[in-house]
C-alpha cells in the first residue's frame, strides 16, 4: 500500500487505481453519492486511493479541504452501507503533503466480495431535477480511470483475486510447516475442544513419529479430522461462490436467468457440493445447465423434486435448440426404454413427412436400437465403455469403464475440468459433460420412473416444439 500511496501522490493522470478530486463537501450529497460510487468500484477492483485536493493532472489546488479533517472513517462506513447494507469496504483517511500543500487520501482496501448497490445513489442536480450515480442492483469497478458497471470478466476477476489470496495463504502456512524444525510444536486446536461430532479433540504436533494422530485437510466435513481444517479453511472459499450467487439475484431481480457467464459457471459446478442447497437457486443453476450453457448440470437435478427435473426437461421438449436438446437425448437413454420409445414417436409424428429430419432425430434412434445392455450410461454418451477420455489433468488416458467402476473418481476429476474450462481450456467441456454423466448417472437412473412420469404428466398430447439453432 505505501508504493499505490506514492505513486498516487507522484501521478500525473487518474487511472484504475486512482481517482483524483479536487473538493470533496460532506454536506453535499452529489459529493457523497458520486465518492461512494469510486470507492465500492475501486473496492471491487482490488484496491486504490482517492486523492482530494489535486487537479486531473494531480497539481495541488487552493480548495479548502479542512472538512475532511473531520470526517470519521466510522462516519465513512456508516455512509456506505445505507446503500450497501453489510457490504462496506475498509476506507483510511490520510492528510499529507504534496508539493509544499496539504491534500487529502482515501486509502480504499479490496473487498473480497463483489459489493452491490442495495439501494439508488439519487441527489438533487438543480432546478427540482434528480440525478443518480448508480441505481439498485449495480456492481461497479474501474473501467480505465472511470467507475463503470460491470460485466462477467469483472467478476471473474474478482473472483481470481479473492482464489489467489486463499491460495497464498494456504501456501505461506505449508511453508511454516516444512521448513519448521523438527522439535517444532504447530497448535492446530486448543486441547479439550470438541469437534462437530462432540469428541474431544486434544493438542497435537507435527512429529515424525508414526504413532501420531493424522490430520487430514478435507472439504468433507465428515471426514475431517480435525474442526479447524473444516471451518477455516473451506468456508471462506465457498462463501465466494455462493456471494457470487447472491448477487446474480439481485441484479436480475429473480427471474430465472444465470449472468455471469459460462466460465464463471463453470466454476460454480466445480464446487456443487459446497452450493447452499436452496430449492430457487439450485433450480436456476439446473436450467442454466440444461436451457442455457449446454453444460454439465445432473448434480443440480439431483437435488431437485422430480416435478422441477420434469418442468426443466418438459420445457426443453417445448423449446428445443441446437445442442441443447441433445441433454434430453443423453437424460432420455437414463430414463428408460419406455420413456426414450415415447419422446421418439413423438419426433417421428413431427417430422415423419419431413424429407430431412434434425440429425438428432437419427442420432437418437441409433441410441435406442443399442438399449438391450446392462449399462446406459456409455449409450448416453454415444462411446464405446473402452473409449479414452482426453482430460488434460490425466496421463495416461483413462476409459469409460474405468471411470463407471470409481463414480467418485469421476466426480472428482469432473471438479478438475471444470476449473480448467473456468480457465479457458474450452476444448474441455465436452469432456465435463461426459464426466458428469460417468459420476451422476446411475443416481439420475434410480429417479427415471418418477422424472419420465413427471414430463409425461406435463407434456401430455402436446405437439413437440419447432427446433432452434442456438
Amino acid at each position: 500500500m505505501l508504493d499505490l500511496i506514492q505513486r498516487a501522490l507522484e501521478a500525473k493522470r487518474e487511472s484504475k487505481y486512482i481517482e483524483f478530486k479536487e473538493s470533496f463537501d460532506p454536506a453535499s450529497s452529489q459529493d457523497w453519492c458520486e465518492t461512494i460510487k469510486d470507492i465500492v468500484a475501486i473496492a471491487n477492483s482490488g484496491g486504490g486511493i482517492i486523492l482530494f485536493g489535486v487537479n486531473n493532472t494531480g497539481i495541488p489546488t487552493q480548495n479548502d479541504l479542512s472538512p475532511l479533517l473531520r470526517l470519521d472513517p466510522a462516519d465513512i462506513a456508516n455512509r456506505i452501507s445505507k446503500y450497501t447494507s453489510t457490504h462496506v469496504p475498509e476506507v483510511e483517511v490520510l492528510p499529507l503533503p504534496k508539493d509544499n500543500k496539504n491534500v487529502f487520501l482515501f486509502l480504499i482496501h479490496p473487498s473480497s466480495t463483489p459489493i452491490v448497490f442495495i439501494k439508488p445513489g439519487t441527489y438533487a442536480s438543480g432546478f427540482g431535477k434528480q440525478k443518480s450515480a448508480f441505481s439498485v442492483g449495480s456492481v461497479y469497478f474501474r473501467h480505465g480511470a472511470k467507475s463503470e458497471p460491470g460485466n462477467t470478466d469483472d467478476i471473474r476477476k474478482a473472483l481470481g483475486r479473492q482464489l489467489e489470496v486463499i491460495r497464498k495463504s494456504w501456501m505461506k502456512g505449508v511453508r511454516k510447516v516444512v521448513q519448521a524444525p523438527s522439535e517444532a510444536q504447530i497448535v492446530a486446536v486448543m486441547p479439550k475442544a470438541k469437534n462437530h461430532l462432540g469428541k474431544t479433540i486434544a493438542g497435537f504436533r507435527v512429529v515424525d513419529d508414526p504413532s501420531a494422530p493424522a490430520v487430514r485437510l478435507t472439504r468433507n466435513r465428515d471426514k475431517a479430522a480435525g474442526i479447524f481444517v473444516h471451518e477455516e479453511l473451506s468456508n471462506g472459499i465457498f462463501d465466494e461462490i455462493n456471494n457470487v450467487i447472491d448477487a446474480n439475484t439481485v441484479l436480475t431481480r429473480n427471474l430465472k436467468q444465470f449472468i455471469f457467464g459460462q466460465s464463471v459457471y463453470y466454476r460454480i459446478y466445480a464446487e456443487r457440493k459446497h452450493v447452499r442447497q436452496n430449492q430457487d437457486i439450485i433450480e436456476l443453476l439446473a436450467r442454466t445447465a440444461i436451457m442455457q450453457f449446454y453444460s454439465p448440470g445432473l448434480f443440480w437435478l439431483l437435488n431437485l423434486p422430480p416435478r422441477v427435473c420434469g418442468e426443466i426437461l418438459a420445457n426443453l421438449y417445448r423449446n428445443p435448440k441446437n445442442p441443447h436438446v441433445h441433454t434430453l437425448l443423453r437424460i432420455g437413454i437414463l430414463l428408460g426404454k419406455d420413456f426414450s420409445n415415447w419422446l421418439f414417436d413423438k419426433w417421428q409424428r413431427k417430422w415423419h413427412n419431413n424429407p430431412q429430419p434434425p440429425t438428432f432425430f437419427w442420432t437418437f434412434k441409433r441410441m435406442i436400437n443399442r438399449m438391450d445392455v446392462n449399462n446406459k450410461i456409455p449409450i448416453a454418451l454415444r462411446l464405446s465403455p473402452t473409449a479414452p477420455l482426453s482430460i488434460r489433468s490425466v496421463e495416461p488416458s483413462i476409459t469409460v469403464n474405468d471411470l463407471l467402476k470409481t463414480p467418485t473418481n469421476a466426480a472428482n476429476l469432473l471438479s478438475q475440468t471444470c476449473i480448467l474450462v473456468f480457465e479457458g481450456k474450452k476444448d474441455q467441456r465436452s469432456v465435463a459433460r461426459q464426466l458428469d454423466y460417468i459420476a451422476y448417472g446411475d443416481e439420475i437412473e434410480k429417479r427415471a420412473v418418477e422424472i419420465a412420469q413427471a414430463v409425461l404428466d406435463l407434456v401430455g398430447s402436446e405437439e413437440a416444439g419447432e427446433l432452434i439453432d442456438d
